[in-house]
């Protein structure tokens, strides 16, 4: 996996149809399939390969699939996937059993999703892992700049000094923390 990831360092993300056909015409070579249903996935993970493109299943977003760990033996054998995307820890567990390619996926939203992923990351070790948001102060200016009169307030995972006058920079009018050492 991080061979593949590191000559392919960029990933098309797809939510939709429209998105697939841009994917195609992409350099991408790996895509990670956020949409679908269980009845639609496999033509669309087909026309992808056919394409030449590595494809990984977000399997929590594909409609009609269980979080049962059983999924990942369904889409294993009869999808011949390259990898699979969740959030889900046993569904991880057992895409490593059989020997697929997984992408955990976290949401962090502060010091508890933080340390809940490390737990996580104790017990199994997926091939990879996509950590989320993925750059906040992208967002911050974004919604500073969409919404100047509201003010934005930051907070989780923010414990370094830097961080705060990154994120105060970025358009951010205060910032919460519970490291006590900033206060």
């Amino acid at each position: 996996m991080r061979e593949l990831l590191e000559v392919n360092p960029i990933i098309g993300a797809i939510k939709n149809d429209t998105e697939m056909e841009q994917v195609i015409e992409s350099d991408c070579d790996i895509v990670f399939l956020l949409n679908g249903d269980i009845l639609t996935l496999r033509k669309k993970v087909k026309y992808l390969q056919k394409h030449g493109k590595k494809v990984f299943v977000h399997i929590d977003m594909i409609t009609g699939v269980s979080s049962s760990p059983v999924i990942v033996d369904y889409v294993k054998n009869e999808l011949n996937l390259d990898g699979i995307i969740t959030t889900k820890t046993n569904i991880v567990k057992r895409a490593i059993e059989l020997n697929l390619n997984v992408v955990q996926r976290f949401f962090f939203i502060d010091s508890i999703s933080l340390e809940n992923a490390i737990e996580s990351l104790k017990k199994v070790k997926p091939q990879a892992i996509e950590i989320m948001p993925g750059i906040l102060p992208k967002v911050i200016k974004k919604m500073s700049k969409e919404y100047p009169n509201i003010p934005i307030i930051c907070g989780g995972l923010i414990d370094e000094k830097e961080e705060i006058i990154k994120v105060l920079s970025c358009g951010a009018m205060a910032v919460s923390t519970s490291k006590i050492e900033i206060w």
